[in-house]
């Protein structure tokens, strides 16, 4: 149904891949959205430690349930693209579950580089036969993909989340590109500020103001629990805990930010959808 990215301009850390951790875990639980997750990332095990233990992972992989006939993740699909022997709804065979017919990953850990080398180059048909099955495709826009695929996933994306770190030569550098890159013209395009902290100057509402986002910018706040739920495969026990939090407790800010991040890619979605 849709496609959203998640871009960043340079090198950076803008908290991008936690930011769409939090995100699609979160409105895997509040939404009756079918979501998939796409990581362009060379062999990331990020995903993985997020949502799985190492041992409870390679149990997975062994278990006579694993589809180990058809390959593994990016590449197997990749393989099955490439010979003209797929359809949007067996994406699904080559997936990880999070959570069933809610949310899935598609990514890889064990590839040799030049099989990702030539599996990188149809990230984009990926994407656009995903989202025939899928209501929902997010796509982790790795930085050091050539230019033409980077804008190649921009141009099929319904939304982009550009994420920015809160420094100022990234903010002026983001200005322009959106300014001179063709490929932003006309779309939508969400702010976002990952690992955010308050207390900074560059704030949501000073940035929005800067980059003249009359709809506001939105932020991710770091979060300790979080952090470690990312690196010892708890994230959707994370959620999960504190689907329904006290507004007393010290991590309510971040879950209500994440799900005020949520609802404003759902709206977003939503008046998309209107104007076709």
């Amino acid at each position: 149904m849709a496609i959203i990215s998640f871009w960043s301009n340079g090198n950076e850390e803008a908290g991008k891949t936690s930011s769409i951790v939090a995100i699609t875990t979160l409105l895997g639980i509040n939404h009756n959205y079918k979501i998939l997750v796409l990581d362009t990332k060379y062999n990331d095990r990020f995903y993985e430690d997020c949502f799985w233990q190492e041992d409870k992972m390679i149990k997975l992989i062994n278990s006579k349930n694993a589809k180990t006939d058809i390959g593994h993740g990016i590449s197997g699909l990749s393989k099955a693209i490439l010979s003209n022997k797929t359809s949007p709804e067996i994406i699904t065979n080559y997936t990880r579950i999070v959570f069933k017919d809610r949310l899935e990953l598609l990514t890889d850990t064990k590839v040799e580089k030049d099989e990702y080398e030539v599996h990188k180059t149809i990230f984009k048909d990926i994407a656009k036969i995903a989202s025939r099955y899928y209501d929902l495709v997010f796509i982790d826009i790795d930085k050091s993909l050539d230019e033409k695929i980077v804008d190649s996933l921009l141009e099929v994306s319904d939304i982009v989340m550009a994420c920015l770190p809160q420094r100022l030569r990234k903010i002026n550098e983001y200005i322009e590109l959106k300014e001179q890159k063709e490929v932003f013209k006309g779309k939508t395009i969400i702010p976002i500020i990952g690992r955010y902290d308050k207390h900074s100057k560059y704030n949501v509402k000073n940035i929005s103001r800067y980059i003249k986002e009359k709809r506001g910018a939105c932020a991710i706040p770091y979060n300790t629990l979080f952090f470690e739920a990312c690196n010892e495969g708890k994230v959707a026990d994370f959620f999960i805990k504190f689907r329904k939090i006290n507004p007393k407790d010290r991590n309510a800010v971040f879950i209500n930010d994440v799900r005020e991040v949520t609802e404003k890619i759902v709206n977003r979605l939503r008046e998309l959808q209107m104007r076709m």
